[in-house]
């Protein structure tokens, strides 16, 4: 099976965007199958065993939904935007042997036009976030982490909005972390148009070169 995608890939995810009605799905079912499903899982494979040697040697991979993959209808529930089905494709590569959502992570997002790739750890809580608060007031864990987000966000990426207004008690407002103290996890990102790769087997290591970047965030926050 093919890690590539294709034209048809993106001519599926425009015409949900353009009609998102389960009509539309239901009409492409085949399309869904052949043009979305089945290079995803090859996709997966692919990058499952490039990325422990280009980013991470804990990073996994698992060609499924709640583990790599994730369900193309949204979740409406509480929600003032009820269309259902998602126009994107979402990947996630993860370190360690928790749920997947809630480890460090790769992350990688494509639209019928766009790549997003990025790294990080969102939604801790509890312990996990004591613990991260705890290393970013450690003068030499935060120093580094500050050192990773800086060379990444030099480098292009965007750094995801925080979840507060203000720097959490016992820090002072002007701490050196105060900006990552302000996040209960987060996430670097850069977007790029779709490379000539993306419709061939040299898409999964053009994507894997590009994340060898975030391995310093990956490292610090797999540390934790």
């Amino acid at each position: 099976m093919s890690a590539a995608f294709s034209a048809a890939t993106w001519a599926f995810l425009d015409d949900l965007a353009s009609d998102n009605t389960k009509a539309t799905f239901d009409a492409r079912r085949d399309t869904y199958r052949e043009a979305v499903t089945e290079p995803s899982v090859a996709y997966v494979e692919h990058m499952a065993e490039l990325l422990p040697g280009s980013v991470h040697p804990g990073l996994r991979g698992e060609a499924k939904v709640g583990r790599s993959l994730f369900r193309i209808n949204r979740d409406i529930r509480f929600s003032a935007d009820k269309t259902p089905y998602k126009t994107h494709l979402d990947f996630l590569f993860w370190v360690g042997d928790g749920p997947p959502r809630e480890q460090p992570a790769c992350i990688v997002r494509l639209t019928s036009s766009t790549v997003l790739l990025g790294a990080g750890q969102m939604g801790l809580r509890g312990a996990a976030l004591a613990r991260y608060r705890e290393r970013l007031g450690d003068p030499e864990g935060g120093d580094r982490l500050r050192r990773a987000v800086s060379a990444l966000q030099r480098d292009g990426a965007e750094l995801s909005d925080p979840d507060r207004t203000r720097v959490p008690k016992p820090y002072p407002s002007d701490h050196p972390s105060a900006e990552l103290l302000r996040h209960d996890g987060f996430h670097l990102s850069r977007t790029s148009p779709h490379p000539p790769e993306i419709d061939d087997d040299g898409f999964a290591p053009w994507c894997a070169a590009r994340l060898a970047g975030f391995a310093p965030l990956l490292e610090w926050l797999a540390d934790g």
